[in-house]
């Protein structure tokens, strides 16, 4: 019999810090520069070439960066990796503050900015993963809703303050907000519940006596790979290339997603309403997604929503002169993809373990970066010579339905041994 603790689970706990720390990294800075880019730009006085450089840069940056912090989760532990964080991240938005030239705003971004910001994730992740086993996917989920929310949320909140007070106030606000909440929340993102005396989904160590004598095994708990195991397996493989597919089609067109519509047929200001459709149906699917992948086969589950992304670009592709409801269908169907991405780092947990989870994840990033970095420059290249996107979104129907077959198929992770194999197999 398994006896479970009084009271709210504390990582319930680390899921709300990571829903927090979600939001902040999508409002201000992935979705947030979306806002800031034009500004930035215009002040500087340089091209929107010129002001695209630093974010194409940003992904050969996240592509090396993403292991060493990977490691660094899992040697020093998640919470004294996001403090220093967003120390740096908040260092940053206040340096960006004071920019006065390009190559100045440059170094900034790439060299401080970025580093922080993109340090944000990993430690919510793992910290996520550790705390929960048979509940897993849905506690990423719930995390993963944070980015979101960001974007629904804060995002609209950037933008007045733009609007209102310049783009240097706004960054300065920025900065102080992000010290002012993920300081103290880092505090508190402990690494693991053995840590506290605890076990994963708030299980009780007290248990009847009996024969078995212990809890059932969870998810993952009798395989712990390190990177260079899992390297060795197809699974592994076949999973980063999946969401490195998807990264792919995300980056490709979320930049343009405005220009994408208006070559459709609508008005910019109905395109940015859109956007915020998109958002909203990022979060409603994204806990859709932990829940069903909690009770059926996490893979399926999460090659779902990509096959319904392969139909939406096909839709947008055939649609011509589209009205506003078409395409608020087209990035429905999109958008469950999105809501999709906890579902897979719960799948690398799900597989290989999570001792060693961060530089799993990190190894898995840096494929994902590596793919995706220069997928902005390859649609407005496409633009600027054809004055079509027809070759961005076939291709990100191509793309997607690869994915989706990648997911559908991963097999169970095994580690080669010399000795008789163990055939007892970890939970999907």
């Amino acid at each position: 019999m398994i006896a479970w603790s009084k009271g709210i689970f504390y990582g319930w706990w680390i899921v709300v810090i990571s829903f927090v720390v979600n939001a902040l990294t999508t409002g201000v800075y992935w979705l947030g520069f979306s806002v800031l880019f034009l500004p930035i730009s215009r002040d500087l006085g340089v091209s929107r070439a010129a002001a695209s450089l630093p974010f194409t840069l940003r992904g050969v940056v996240g592509a090396f960066q993403s292991p060493l912090v990977g490691l660094l989760v899992d040697r020093i532990g998640p919470a004294r990796v996001l403090f220093f964080g967003a120390l740096a991240g908040g260092l940053g938005f206040l340096l960006l503050s004071r920019a006065e030239a390009y190559l100045v705003f440059m170094a900034v971004f790439l060299a401080v900015l970025s580093p922080g910001m993109m340090s944000f994730d990993a430690p919510t992740t793992a910290a996520t993963g550790r705390w929960f086993a048979r509940k897993r996917g849905l506690a990423m989920a719930v995390s993963y809703m944070g980015f979101a929310f960001g974007g629904s949320a804060l995002t609209p909140l950037l933008a007045f303050g733009v609007d209102r007070f310049g783009w240097r106030n706004a960054t300065l606000i920025s900065a102080i907000g992000i010290w002012a909440v993920a300081l103290p929340l880092a505090t508190r993102l402990y690494r693991s519940p053995e840590s506290r005396g605890l076990l994963p989904d708030g299980v009780s160590e007290a248990v009847e006596e009996g024969p078995a004598g212990s809890r059932p095994p969870a998810p993952g708990a009798q395989q712990d790979f390190g990177l260079r195991d899992a390297m060795s397996t197809p699974a592994y493989w076949m999973l980063c290339l999946s969401c490195g597919l998807r990264a792919m089609v995300f980056m490709a067109m979320s930049l343009h997603l405005v220009a994408i519509m208006a070559w459709k047929g609508l008005d910019e200001t109905t395109a940015g309403l859109l956007i915020g459709s998109f958002a909203f149906v990022w979060l409603a699917a994204t806990p859709v997604m932990g829940w069903a992948g909690d009770r059926w086969s996490k893979t399926r589950v999460a090659a779902t929503p990509a096959f319904l992304g392969t139909v939406a670009m096909v839709l947008l592709l055939l649609l011509d002169g589209v009205e506003a409801w078409q395409m608020a269908l087209v990035l429905g169907l999109w958008a469950t993809n999105e809501g999709s991405w906890p579902l897979n780092f719960a799948i690398l947990a799900d597989r290989f373990g999570v001792r060693h989870y961060g530089a799993l994840r990190g190894g898995m990033l840096m494929v994902v970066n590596l793919m995706s970095f220069g997928a902005p420059f390859y649609s407005g290249w496409i633009f600027d010579r054809t004055g079509s996107y027809q070759w961005v979104v076939l291709p990100a129907a191509v793309l997607l339905g690869v994915a989706a077959l990648l997911n559908w198929s991963i097999p169970e992770a095994r580690r080669a041994v010399s000795g008789p194999v163990d055939t007892t197999r970890a939970g999907p």
